[in-house]
């Protein structure tokens, strides 16, 4: 295995100097925690850091997470970043990590868990070693991917401005304008080796199915289509940070009283601005009582404005831990129980839709749907058969892990607030 060339510097040696000057992703000096799964892209931002860090000054570290799930093939991928980070002399943490199971009640993918664990373990590295950044190996491949996932998902603008380039002022990516055919160029001409990831070529995740289905056809009607879409996240994000920041000067005017647990608007100055301003308004003053706020769909915050809209005094909506309600010409937003009495049994959804509720004690079953009368059928098939229908994607079929489900079952209609990861 060969490692990192300090020969003549590659043309994507400057493209990253550029990137982390002109965006101020890094400064000289600083202490930088590298994460490196073993595959092209981290391998390649290891390789230019290291080439940098002389003349910049740079302290790198590696963090390279094993959550075990490929076997033997995660043990290798581990083995080999410790002994690349052996012969560049590089201080590397190799932490095999546990994903626990799903809690109960939240919907999240095996995807969205594991990353929540690294991100954890980047933050605990980073205040235990006194680390100023952390860098991270998105290219462009992944912002076109990302941008194309969140517009097949009805995104707005926040989503459709995929990743950033900097996070706050630790987590950086300076790879982001850079795509993968440019990477691997860089590695092959560097003599570099890596390691490749078996899960990425399955076609159970949807993003991969962007990857591997979707991109392709795009590119043969324009081959330009993976920096395109990054340059257009650029765009779109910034044009989004434009409207945030109008949205906060609105919603301090429209702001009548508020508390840590409660804020009033002023129903009518809500009203009179632009729809795209209300959204961002509404969003904003959710966000300002609740972090997971952050979560609300955008049909939820859509249906909201309609009722307010409409005139509705006295309504009630739940969203997530939250409670709006529209009296005397006030808009209150207000921290509640969402598993208390008012959610489902005195309060409306946010889309006006009575809630409702089924229980299911035993596997397998069939019972029927009050709304429509339709049946609910659930079986246990093998794996090979849920692989198999995975690969058919189907709008009156879900597939889950049975192991991990715990009875009784409760399935209910949609709620506001709502949310999950789909798996990849």
């Amino acid at each position: 295995m060969a490692g990192p060339s300090t020969a003549t510097p590659h043309p994507l040696h400057n493209k990253v100097i550029r990137a982390l000057r002109t965006r101020a992703l890094l400064q000289p000096g600083q202490s930088v925690l590298v994460a490196v799964s073993g595959g092209p892209d981290s391998v390649a931002l290891l390789s230019l850091l290291h080439e940098l860090a002389p003349a910049w000054n740079f302290s790198l570290t590696v963090v390279h997470c094993n959550y075990g799930l490929r076997g033997a093939e995660s043990d290798g991928d581990a083995s080999f970043v410790a002994e690349l980070c052996r012969r560049l002399k590089i201080p590397c943490v190799v932490k095999a990590l546990q994903i626990p199971a799903r809690e109960p009640g939240r919907s999240s993918s095996l995807q969205a868990r594991a990353r929540e664990l690294r991100y954890q373990l980047f933050r605990d590295l980073v205040t235990e070693l006194g680390i100023e950044r952390v860098a991270l190996g998105h290219t462009a491949d992944d912002q076109a991917e990302t941008v194309l996932l969140r517009m097949l998902r009805g995104a707005g603008l926040r989503g459709l401005g995929g990743m950033p380039h900097r996070r706050g002022n630790l987590f950086v990516r300076p790879l982001l304008a850079v795509t993968r055919r440019e990477i691997l160029s860089y590695l092959e001409t560097k003599s570099v080796s890596f390691r490749t990831d078996s899960s990425n070529a399955t076609s159970v995740y949807l993003r991969n199915r962007v990857r591997h289905e979707l991109l392709p056809v795009m590119q043969s009607l324009a081959p330009a289509t993976v920096p395109l879409l990054a340059r257009q996240a650029d765009i779109v994000r910034e044009d989004d940070r434009l409207l945030e920041r109008l949205a906060a000067r609105r919603l301090v005017r429209a702001t009548v009283n508020r508390d840590s647990q409660t804020l009033a608007l002023d129903r009518a100055v809500l009203l009179k601005e632009e729809p795209a301003l209300q959204r961002r308004m509404l969003r904003q003053a959710m966000r300002s009582l609740s972090p997971l706020a952050i979560g609300v769909r955008g049909d939820v915050v859509l249906s909201l404005l309609a009722s307010l809209s409409a005139g509705r005094s006295g309504g009630s909506w739940t969203v997530g831990s939250l409670v709006v309600t529209s009296e005397q010409g006030l808009v209150r937003i207000a921290v509640g129980d969402p598993a208390g009495p008012k959610t489902e049994s005195s309060s409306q959804s946010a889309s006006g839709v009575a809630l409702q509720t089924v229980t299911l004690s035993s596997l397998p079953c069939e019972v029927p749907w009050p709304p429509t009368g339709a049946l609910i059928r659930i079986s246990v098939v093998t794996r090979e058969r849920g692989m198999a229908l995975l690969k058919k994607p189907s709008s009156t079929i879900a597939i889950f892990d049975a192991e991990r489900l715990l009875l009784p079952l409760t399935v209910r209609s949609w709620r506001p607030g709502d949310y999950f990861f789909p798996a990849g």
